[in-house]
């Protein structure tokens, strides 16, 4: 075989592999936003979140757990990815401190409802959870690391 077969044949290949791999991860979430980023609730089933009521929420890729900061109560979960695009986050085992503070229904419905949330999209700087039927269930806005508090 000549030299200049086998390096097109070589490229031809590894464009075809390279190829492949993006399409199977088609559905994934870009796992880097997503682990490398700490999110801020700003919509949670249609409603919008008032700055004094976010909560923010990280995802810790080396744990596998999600964290969670509300403005009365701490939460965290297990989570697991998938390449399935309709179904490709798992969120396991969620549990929730239980501080007695006023007007928690946000926070409370946000927690009660992780472990339904069954799809991740990343747009942006936004991050959408969707439950199994594809209906929103909460919008998160990146938040820097400059800007926490």
């Amino acid at each position: 075989m000549k030299k200049g077969t086998f390096v097109c044949t070589a490229v031809a290949l590894a464009s075809v592999f390279l190829s492949s791999c993006c399409a199977c991860r088609k559905g994934s979430p870009k796992i880097a936003n997503l682990e490398a980023d700490k999110w801020r609730l700003t919509e949670f089933r249609g409603e919008a979140v008032p700055t004094e009521k976010s909560v923010v929420l990280t995802f810790d890729a080396e744990k596998k757990m999600v964290y969670g900061k509300a403005p009365c109560n701490n939460f965290f979960g297990g989570y697991s990815l998938f390449e399935d695009p309709q179904h490709n986050i798992e969120i396991t085992n969620v549990g929730v401190t239980r501080m007695l503070c006023p007007n928690t229904r946000i926070e409370d419905g946000f927690v009660r409802e992780l472990s339904d949330v069954k799809r991740l999209k990343i747009e942006g700087d936004r991050l959408l959870l969707l439950d199994a039927q594809g209906d929103l269930v909460a919008l998160l806005t990146a938040v820097p690391a400059t800007a926490e508090k």
